[in-house]
């Protein structure tokens, strides 16, 4: 009986050891030797920027951090900036002539179905004069 349970724990330790070779010969030793797909390079780029991506921590860091000046010229009229509430406000308003002269021609216009006098463009109404 005990010659029967030594040959088999042989023959499974010997079929474990040739298994193991014979995976370990076949597969690859680094994930750069998998073979990559067109859905692997779209998952690439959707994910790429993403902190919660499981590759964010391997991203490209670029070497030049940019300086205050660059951060402050990127973060002009921003309303998210810390510094909008410390912005230099012009002292003058623009006047209601000053604001229609820019919008002239603009389709996008609130007023753009006015005509000059401010009455709708089309209608039976006289002008008010």
């Amino acid at each position: 009986m005990r010659s029967n349970l030594r040959l088999s724990l042989g023959a499974a330790l010997a079929l474990s050891t040739a298994f193991g070779a014979a995976c370990a010969a076949g597969s690859p030793t680094n994930s750069d030797a998998r073979p990559h797909s067109s859905l692997n390079d779209e998952i690439n780029a959707l994910e790429t920027g993403n902190p919660h991506s499981v590759d964010y921590a391997n991203r490209a860091i670029p070497r030049h951090s940019p300086t205050n000046d660059e951060i402050n010229a990127l973060e002009t009229g921003n309303p998210h900036s810390v510094d909008y509430a410390n912005r230099a406000i012009p002292r003058h308003s623009p006047t209601n002539e000053e604001i229609n002269a820019t919008e002239t021609g603009n389709p996008h216009s609130v007023d753009s179905s006015k005509d000059q006098r401010g009455a709708p463009t089309g209608s039976n109404s006289p002008a008010v004069e």
